[in-house]
């Protein structure tokens, strides 16, 4: 058979294309499993750094928590000092009120400043 049409030794075009396709279609799919196994590792570590971040967040929101009770109850004692030497101020004037009235006489020194 000479006709100026070379004979083909070994596999015919369309096993050769489907060998091709076939080699094609398991490299896509080893691609697409690598692709699906490192973003799987990525979304792992994503999840455990936002575990982290919301541990740290809720650490740091109870410790400002603890210093504004800290905060209120310094301003709650501080309260309470001012409000128990204002008593004591009034408890003292009326008392010096009681004694002058006792013995009739009239204050020296005027409480009011501003007269």
């Amino acid at each position: 058979m000479e006709s100026g049409i070379p004979i083909q030794r070994g596999k015919t075009y369309h096993e050769s294309f489907s060998t091709v396709s076939f080699t094609t279609q398991k490299k896509l799919l080893e691609i697409s499993g690598w692709e699906k196994k490192e973003t799987t590792k990525i979304e792992s570590e994503l999840a455990s750094i936002q575990r982290k971040m919301d541990s740290k967040k809720m650490e740091k929101a109870e410790n400002l928590r603890r210093k504004k009770a800290a905060v209120h109850a310094k301003a709650h004692e501080k309260k309470a000092k001012v409000q128990t030497r204002r008593a004591q101020e009034i408890l003292d004037a009326e008392e010096e009120a009681a004694q002058l009235q006792a013995t009739g006489q009239i204050p020296k020194k005027s409480s009011f400043s501003c007269f």
